[in-house]
């Protein structure tokens, strides 16, 4: 575990810099990977037809291929160093809190074991409540960075194991996928299980405004739910006063369904996914049926006890429609926001921008998800269903997606219903 002078040793900004130098590899590689594909692989397909460029090729390929492994391994370790960070930054936050607590009520904190001095908690038996008190954020700080400490070494062990994987697939999928999802874990880890409600709300704050916001962003769901935290706090996360939905209970709906085809409508579902989730959050139909042209809504809402639901089309175009859903949130209250403002509960839709794709044309909105996190370094994260995917990273994995389908222009949008 994690000791006192250990915390107190550890340096946030040297974990930062480590982390922006696998950033920056990673990006580095990916370009290479680019490079080679533009200035290798693709013009001798085009220009070297005989024995030897049919060979040579698939080499330039290959060693692209390996590069491209590469790249997503590199940002695995950096998603990990960068939650290592912010979970170290914050137990030191929580631990210069608990310090500062004891130093007010001249208390002595015991290096060894991260307590107060029991001297001290027996010269006034009225401040037992403030030792008890002290000693548990000083528990909770030093918890805090042993779990985010231990999930690290564990992740980077078998990222380390894994530097011979030449599969894209692999290294994208499970590596990188697995090190992101630890990320978040690390977070989720950060935060105290609430047991007790005290221990929460003096924990809460002794963070400051930025770290507080840094965990409203990576995971509302806990803190939204989690006793001690202010009410107003858990008020805001759900959308504030007055708020026409529940963000938290979109959020919660989308990470508990994103393999679930209990809801499915179609073979392609995403956007039927983004529409449902949003629904079970709270928002109301807009419309009588299915045939509405500027409606919302699905099939099974028809009360005119005519039966009409089993002949009308199971959606309304804006429904089930990436494209059409986009266009009228937009029209009815909803607004396009910057990436840097995006938060859980908000939607991101995929724009063709370039003319590779032959399922979608150039300007045309094909794809929708579901944000449900935001890490500290701002990387968004998405949850779908149809190429199921549970915070999946936006900045991890839209290389790999624009190498299959072209360039892409991402429009984040948030619902604000104008309909009732």
């Amino acid at each position: 575990m994690v000791d006192l002078p250990g915390l107190r040793a550890t340096d946030p900004a040297a974990l930062h810099a480590a982390t922006d130098g696998w950033t920056a590899l990673s990006k580095e590689c990916r370009q290479a990977v680019d490079d080679i594909h533009d200035n290798g692989v693709n013009p001798v397909k085009a220009n070297w037809q005989d024995r030897v460029g049919r060979l040579a090729g698939p080499k330039l390929a290959q060693q692209a291929d390996i590069l491209e492994a590469g790249a997503d391994i590199m940002r695995g370790v950096a998603m990990v160093l960068g939650g290592l960070t912010a979970e170290v930054a914050q137990a030191r936050s929580v631990l210069a809190h608990a310090l500062d607590l004891a130093a007010s009520h001249g208390f002595t904190v015991d290096d060894g074991t991260g307590q107060v001095r029991p001297d001290d908690a027996s010269k006034d038996p009225a401040a037992a409540d403030a030792v008890q008190e002290v000693n548990a954020l000083l528990w909770e700080a030093l918890r805090e960075a042993t779990q985010a400490d231990c999930s690290a070494a564990a992740e980077l062990r078998r990222l380390g194991a894994a530097t011979g994987e030449t599969r894209p697939d692999i290294a994208l999928n499970s590596l990188q996928g697995g090190a992101s999802q630890v990320e978040l874990a690390m977070y989720t880890g950060g935060i105290p299980d609430g047991k007790d409600p005290r221990l929460v709300a003096a924990w809460w704050r002794g963070l400051d405004s930025t770290r507080q916001r840094q965990l409203e962003l990576s995971d509302p769901v806990t803190l939204a739910n989690l006793p001690g935290i202010p009410e107003d706090v858990r008020q805001e996360l759900r959308g504030g006063p007055g708020a026409k939905y529940d963000r938290v209970k979109l959020v919660q709906w989308a990470l508990d369904h994103w393999n679930d085809d209990s809801t499915d409508l179609d073979a392609d579902n995403c956007t039927n996914f983004a529409s449902q989730a949003l629904h079970e959050a709270g928002v109301r139909y807009d419309g009588w049926n299915t045939l509405d042209d500027d409606g919302w809504v699905r099939g099974g809402s028809d009360t005119s006890g005519f039966g009409l639901d089993a002949i009308l089309p199971q959606h309304t175009h804006a429904w089930g429609g990436a494209q059409n859903m986009h266009d009228f949130m937009v029209a009815h209250g909803g607004q396009e926001i910057p990436q840097d403002q995006v938060r859980p509960g908000d939607l991101v839709y995929y724009e063709e921008d370039s003319d590779q794709d032959d399922q979608d044309g150039k300007g045309q909105i094909h794809h929708t998800a579901v944000v449900t996190a935001v890490t500290p370094d701002g990387d968004v994260r998405y949850t779908q269903h149809s190429g199921d995917m549970r915070n999946g990273s936006l900045g991890g994995r839209i290389d790999a997606f624009q190498e299959g389908r072209g360039h892409q222009k991402l429009h984040f949008v948030r619902v604000n219903p104008d309909w009732y």
